[in-house]
């Protein structure tokens, strides 16, 4: 699936990191088990309708951040292949 963004900021940001590190530490990386255990404990309370208004701006920081990741691991991929 490409994700399509048309910020001429958030393409810079992908080359910077896509040129700074290597294929193999981007296409490697994934958020620590704290991280993850806290997204699905807020998406456990989003489903249930629970969060609270700093919750749901946490929770939407980390879509927001999970794309880009997924942006920049494809944007890897397409380089080395």
């Amino acid at each position: 699936m490409a994700i399509a963004r048309s910020s001429p900021l958030f393409d810079e940001q992908l080359d910077f990191l896509v040129e700074k590190a290597t294929p193999q530490e981007l296409l490697a990386f994934q958020p620590s088990e704290a991280a993850q255990q806290r997204a699905d404990e807020l998406t456990e309370k989003n489903k249930s309708g629970e969060l609270s208004a700093s919750e749901r701006a946490e929770l939407e920081q980390m879509l927001e951040f999970d794309l880009f990741v997924t942006a920049l691991k494809a944007r890897v991929a397409k380089k080395i292949s």
